[in-house]
C-alpha cells in the first residue's frame, strides 16, 4: 500500500493540472460550481481509491503461487470495477453530481503516470 501512496504523492502536481483544467473547462460551459467539485470529488475519490486497491492487491498477490496470485488479482479487479460502476452510476444519477466531472476524474491517474512516463521520463528502470 506505501508503494501505491508513494506513487500518487509524486503525481500530485499532474493531478493537480488535470482537475484544474477540468475545472477551468466546465466553469467555462458555464455548469454551476457545487456540482462540479461534488463530482470533481468524488471522481478523485474513486480514481485514488482503484489505484491504491490495485497496488494493495498487486502486493499481496506477488507473495503466492502463481494460480492463487492469478485469483487474487481477477477478484480484485472485479471489486474494483464494480465499485467503479457504482460510482459512475451515482455521478449520473444523483443530481448532487456534475456528470462530466465524475468520469474525467477516473481517466486522470492514468494520464498522469503516461504523461510522466513519455515525456518527463518519470518511472521505468533507469539502469
Amino acid at each position: 500500500m506505501e508503494i501505491a501512496l508513494e506513487e500518487l504523492r509524486r503525481l500530485r502536481w499532474e493531478l493537480l493540472v488535470c482537475n484544474l483544467l477540468l475545472l477551468g473547462g466546465l466553469l467555462l460551459l458555464g455548469r454551476d460550481l457545487v456540482p462540479v467539485l461534488l463530482g470533481m470529488a468524488l471522481g478523485n475519490s474513486a480514481a485514488a481509491a482503484n489505484f491504491v486497491l490495485t497496488g494493495i492487491a498487486a502486493e499481496e498477490a506477488v507473495q503466492l503461487p502463481p494460480d492463487q496470485a492469478r485469483r487474487k488479482m481477477a477478484s480484485s479487479y472485479f471489486s474494483r470495477m464494480l465499485m467503479l460502476a457504482l460510482v459512475l452510476a451515482a455521478g449520473l444519477v444523483i443530481s448532487w453530481f456534475d456528470p462530466i466531472s465524475v468520469v474525467f476524474p477516473l481517466f486522470f491517474v492514468k494520464i498522469s503516470l503516461t504523461v510522466g512516463y513519455i515525456f518527463l521520463g518519470k518511472g521505468g528502470n533507469k539502469n
